[in-house]
């Protein structure tokens, strides 16, 4: 979790009831084109880039960009996340935080026990 970042918890909620957006999530344990992702998934190319912007603005995946030896370049996703902690607060509020796969347990758990901290 990181608590230096504002996340937009609509758009979370919002991608993750998408059921073609929880799909390309599945399929994006690596990096992969849009292209690829769209015939993994089954999906219209044009609809998988939708689903992918969506998946973006809600911070649950990454662009990246591969620079080929030809000077060409091409742009991949990748999944930006291992998981979604919801909580609600005093305020009946929800707070959203997501897992990022580069934190070490150490880390969660200190990010966990920090949150739990701050509510108490």
């Amino acid at each position: 979790m990181r608590r230096d970042e504002e996340i937009d918890t609509q758009a979370v909620f919002d991608a993750l009831a998408d059921p073609d957006c929880r799909e390309i999530l599945a399929t994006l344990d690596e990096p992969r084109p849009a292209k690829q992702v769209a015939q993994e998934c089954g999906m219209p190319q044009t609809s998988t880039y939708r689903k992918l912007e969506r998946l973006s603005e809600a911070d649950l995946v990454a662009e990246e960009t591969e620079v080929r030896s030809d000077g060409h370049h091409a742009t991949r996703y990748v999944r930006d996340c291992s998981g979604v902690f919801v909580t609600v607060t005093a305020e009946d509020q929800f707070d959203v935080d997501l897992l990022r796969d580069q934190e070490t347990p150490d880390e969660r758990l200190v990010s966990l026990w920090t949150r739990i901290s701050e509510e108490l």
